[in-house]
């Protein structure tokens, strides 16, 4: 059974990788990530794939995104895994991101990001 508590503690993990993501803030986004995580998603037409250190090296490279927003979209829970779903929009694109987390001994910590532009609604 999932308790009102892990969908408590995703949100704040999630809320990590927001704030880190909002301020430049490596030291933020570390709190939200598995030391194994991996990402896999698409810039344009490239697809990009690499460990965890590659988001906190790209983050530690760029300023603090102008116009930065994101929304938590869904959280969804099976045990001790989860997905969650988020619209962000940073430096002039938007992008769906979709998270995988996993808990361990009690912590939630996500273990893959991945992300495509948002579909255009025509």
């Amino acid at each position: 059974m999932n308790h009102p508590a892990d969908d408590t503690s995703i949100r704040e993990v999630i809320g990590y990788y927001i704030e880190g993501m909002r301020s430049a803030n490596v030291a933020i986004l570390e709190k939200a990530f598995h030391e194994q995580a991996i990402l896999c998603g698409y810039l344009g037409d490239e697809l990009i794939t690499a460990p965890i250190a590659g988001l906190y090296d790209w983050v530690a490279s760029q300023p603090a995104p102008e116009g930065f927003a994101c929304e938590v979209l869904a959280v969804v829970i099976t045990g001790r895994v989860a997905t969650a779903t988020i619209r962000e929009t940073s430096h002039g694109e938007t992008v769906l991101d979709h998270f995988h987390l996993l808990k361990v001994a009690h912590r939630w910590s996500i273990v893959s990001k991945l992300w495509d532009s948002e579909p255009s609604v025509p």
